[in-house]
């Protein structure tokens, strides 16, 4: 079953042509890296899907329903999102970013320390947190509404390596469709059972590791040399 679908999307900014022409599938329960280098359009798909942004062409589908027909917050708690740049709202308090979003009676403490974040933390505001606290804030936002999808862009660029490690073993433990972009290609194969790559706002590659090792395209293969010693 698909839970996300794009069908022929194209988004443009200006004369600028992001995205062209993407056909997509995301199967429910299935974890996906996006792969590209900056400006191949990988944060604009993620965008897209939450209607963050609309397409210039084509349509995005959540649960066999256009996303434009869904209303925007009812689709924002089904698609928890981690931003690259956080989204955190200044002016808000840890706890009061995590419970905008958390069902009533559930404990934000309990969600935050399963992400490494103590409760001590949760009155404090954005300015006053450390980057990999922020983006554990903004995790535990995504994870508050229980959605059954997730979208991270770069989700763990600004922890330490153990944190990663741990919050890396936390999403291969859920049970949910999870789209994620990274630069990492370790973190990719590690948590992805498959790879799209994107250049230029298209997709040149989609495949699992093997096919990734066997791509005849430059780039992608670029990637795999990266791991190398």
């Amino acid at each position: 079953m698909a839970a996300i679908a794009l069908r022929g999307v194209s988004f443009r900014r200006g004369e600028r042509e992001i995205l062209r022409e993407v056909d997509l599938t995301f199967g429910a329960g299935t974890t996906t890296a996006i792969l590209g280098r900056s400006g191949s359009g990988k944060s604009t798909l993620l965008r897209l899907i939450n209607r963050l942004l609309e397409p210039s062409a084509g349509e995005v589908w959540y649960g066999g329903k256009a996303v434009r027909g869904y209303e925007p917050l009812a689709l924002r708690r089904a698609l928890g999102f981690v931003p690259q740049d956080l989204g955190l709202f200044p002016h808000w308090t840890a706890r009061r970013q995590i419970e905008r979003f958390r069902a009533d009676g559930q404990s934000v403490a309990a969600l935050a320390g399963s992400l490494g974040l103590g409760e001590e933390l949760l009155d404090r505001y954005p300015h006053e947190l450390s980057g990999g606290q922020q983006q554990r804030v903004a995790m535990a936002r995504a994870l508050a509404s229980d959605p059954p999808v997730l979208l991270l862009d770069e989700p763990f660029s600004a922890l330490d390596p153990i944190l990663r490690r741990e919050l890396q073993d936390l999403v291969l433990a859920l049970n949910k469709t999870i789209l994620f972009v990274t630069h990492d290609l370790r973190e990719a194969l590690r948590l992805g059972e498959r790879v799209v790559f994107l250049r230029d706002g298209r997709v040149v590659f989609e495949g699992d590791e093997a096919a990734m090792r066997q791509s005849e395209d430059e780039e992608v293969r670029a990637y795999f040399a990266t791991l190398e010693g």
